[in-house]
């Protein structure tokens, strides 16, 4: 199964993908999260906040 990017539109294939697993896209790099198997979907992975440590 195929879907795009949601930045930059490439086509992205689900291959062995799981779901809510990251991945970079092969084109822009932006993270990915997979977040539907049938249909495939993908969305920007959330942007994890820095702990500083805390």
């Amino acid at each position: 199964m195929t879907t795009q990017c949601p930045e930059c539109e490439a086509a992205v294939e689900s291959r062995t993908m799981v779901l809510g697993e990251v991945f970079p896209c092969p084109d822009c790099g932006t993270e990915l999260e997979v977040t539907g198997k049938e249909p495939f979907r993908i969305e920007p992975a959330p942007k994890e906040a820095e702990d500083w440590g805390e």
